[in-house]
């Protein structure tokens, strides 16, 4: 069963039972105020029979008044057990129903034979409560009857029309709330993997089902960004591990067609390069592991900065007051600023300094060289893969400058170009916040 027929049938079902309910209510009340209204009636012919009566300690009598017809149809006037007077024209059965509740002397009503309703009330004795007799009136319901089946039917008819009306109406708002959705169910079953550009765009929230749309295009976004840049992190894998690979392959190759005098020294040579190359694509493939455990795994670490950058040698660390702890793990923005540092000691003239300092929820580290600095014409296209600037050399087997981004962005940091003269790239991480949140 569809969403669309659930809905129409729950909200076919509600209105049923509250309309039903409205007809049932009304049809009660009706029926009530009919019978309320016979007895009103009743009891006024009664007070009339009643007048019409000469009553003394003993008997019963009638006397003749100006609406005695009126008031002799359907009227029976009992002395004692004693029927004084009856109507005319009486069926049997009506007669005997009207006499037996007469003779019991006691105000009482009945539905008789013949939609007749009866109704009688005791001739008390003048001055005393003791009853002599007693007046049975009766009143005809069959009008009142008729009309209650005519009102009847009449609701059985309003009720199937509301109820059509109703359907109607339903299923055309359930059809112009839905068309949204069935829009959107076809776009997505035209869309295909390489679809992930492509967006409902039905427009801003108004209600739940653009508010729906506007859920999944943002979720939408979100996959194609991380398509772009699981392609990203495969192009740079794939940069980043062909140089040594590549490398490895010439050495092994060279040593294979090693021959003659000092082939053994020149094969041992290259046997030796492959083996550091291999090294080198160890620890590479090392932190690339350690780049994807860490996006798929961003919890929260800590790491000290100060002490992390005294753990390299051949440096200078200079560290600019208490410096908080930082968010991230060890080993990974070890693996980010090892890139920095390598490519510092490549172009310093004297040496490297790590200057580590903490401000404004961030803490930082400055890898300084005092080399040539990068190339101007560079800029940020230095941390896009296969970029290198001017003499850089081209057989090295680091993770280079793309993959260190990557891993200080798996930690919520970055890396980034610093002012000043010489070689100068800056790892930035968020601080570890205080428990008071400050």
């Amino acid at each position: 069963m569809s969403l669309r027929t659930r809905l129409l049938g729950v909200s076919l079902l509600t209105l049923a039972i509250g309309v039903g309910a409205l007809l049932v209510i009304g049809n009660v009340l009706l029926r009530t105020g009919v019978h309320d209204q016979a007895q009103s009636v009743l009891r006024a012919r009664a007070e009339a029979q009643l007048a019409a009566l000469n009553v003394t300690p003993t008997s019963v009598g009638v006397r003749n008044a100006p609406n005695d017809q009126s008031l002799d149809e359907r009227s029976w006037v009992l002395d004692g057990d004693r029927v004084v007077e009856h109507p005319r024209g009486v069926s049997p059965n009506l007669d005997r129903a009207a006499i037996a509740l007469g003779r019991q002397r006691r105000t009482a009503s009945l539905d008789g034979p013949g939609d007749i309703r009866l109704h009688t009330v005791p001739v008390p004795v003048p001055g005393s409560q003791r009853a002599v007799g007693s007046v049975v009136v009766g009143y005809s319901m069959e009008q009142l009857e008729d009309v209650q089946h005519e009102v009847f039917i009449g609701s059985l008819v309003f009720f199937a029309l509301v109820l059509l009306a109703g359907a109607l109406a339903i299923r055309r708002a359930l059809d112009g709330a839905l068309r949204p959705v069935a829009q959107m169910t076809h776009d997505a079953e035209d869309w295909g993997a390489r679809d992930l550009d492509r967006r409902f765009n039905l427009g801003p929230p108004r209600d739940e089902l653009t508010g729906l749309a506007a859920t999944l295009d943002g979720l939408l976004s979100r996959i194609a960004a991380s398509r772009r840049h699981e392609q990203r992190f495969a192009s740079e894998v794939a940069h980043e591990l062909r140089t040594p690979i590549a490398g490895m392959r010439g050495r092994a190759e060279l040593a294979l067609r090693a021959d003659g005098p000092g082939a053994d020294a020149d094969r041992e040579q290259a046997l030796r390069a492959v083996v550091d190359d291999t090294a080198r694509l160890d620890k590479a493939i090392d932190t690339l592991m350690a780049v994807a455990r860490r996006e798929l795994d961003p919890s929260e670490g800590s790491v000290d900065l100060a002490a992390l950058a005294s753990e390299i040698d051949d440096v200078t660390v200079r560290v600019d007051g208490p410096v908080p702890a930082a968010e991230g793990e060890a080993d990974v923005v070890r693996r980010a600023l090892a890139p920095l540092v390598d490519n510092a000691r490549r172009h310093a003239r004297t040496g490297v300094v790590l200057e580590v300092a903490g401000d404004d929820g961030r803490v930082r580290v400055a890898v300084r060289d005092d080399g040539p600095g990068l190339d101007p014409a560079l800029g940020e296209r230095a941390f896009d893969p296969g970029v290198r600037g001017e003499g850089e050399p081209g057989d090295g087997a680091g993770l280079g400058l793309p993959l260190a981004r990557r891993l200080a962005r798996s930690c919520g940091g970055d890396v980034s170009l610093g002012p000043g003269p010489g070689g100068r790239f800056v790892l930035e991480l968020p601080a570890v916040r205080a428990p008071n949140g400050r």
